[in-house]
């Protein structure tokens, strides 16, 4: 796959080529879309935020509820290949698989990106998580 950069005044990151990156709306947040089909990668910028994994993965959580339904795993903190502190967790929808993945990252001023994918059937998960995880790998924060 060929991936291109988008990029914004306050982040970057690469997605698959041909895919649409939508308009930042009042809350930070942008859809990123497949040309054709559907599922979709999301990016959402918050901080500067002192707030800890915790805090930030139960408000994460608050409105991740509000819009569908699932179970969330616990989260996991880590570290991005361009080396920024990380969280990821996942929902597990009703039929026992993880449709919705969240990773957030912060640099050292507290910016956080969210990042995350909406996998639209099990026999795409594979495809649309190897996508995620190239979006997590190379987002930069400015």
């Amino acid at each position: 796959n060929t991936f291109v950069t988008f990029e914004s005044d306050r982040y970057s990151f690469e997605v698959p080529k041909g895919w649409n990156v939508g308009k930042e709306t009042p809350w930070g947040a942008r859809d990123v879309v497949p040309g054709n089909g559907s599922g979709k990668l999301g990016a959402m910028t918050a901080g500067p935020t002192r707030a800890s994994w915790e805090e930030l993965y139960r408000t994460s959580l608050y409105f991740i509820k509000r819009e569908g339904e699932g179970k969330e795993t616990p989260f996991r903190v880590g570290k991005t290949k361009q080396g920024y502190e990380s969280m990821s967790f996942e929902m597990i929808n009703k039929e026992g698989w993880a449709d919705r993945r969240y990773t957030l990252l912060k640099n050292d001023a507290g910016s956080a990106l969210a990042l995350s994918v909406k996998i639209p059937t099990r026999k795409d998960e594979k495809q649309y998580a190897q996508w995620f995880q190239h979006m997590v790998d190379t987002a930069k924060l400015r």
